[in-house]
């Protein structure tokens, strides 16, 4: 088994189609079916709650980063 590419808490750039920022911290790994996954932030904290996003977290592989 290979190890993760990443490592916790390191900067990556995250390929997305909006126009915001695409710089994101590893803030966790997991190992699903034999692919490392990773934790990240798609939507930074604010100091107001939003009612439409329930969840800023997101799981992502290691094929949608930016070379």
């Amino acid at each position: 088994m290979q190890k993760p590419a990443f490592v916790l808490g390191e900067r990556v750039m995250l390929c997305s189609h909006d126009k915001g920022t695409k710089q994101r911290l590893i803030l966790g790994i997991g190992l699903v079916n034999n692919s490392w996954f990773y934790l990240v932030e798609l939507v930074s904290p604010t100091l107001t709650q939003s009612r439409t996003i329930s969840n800023r977290f997101s799981l992502v592989g290691e094929k949608v980063w930016c070379a």
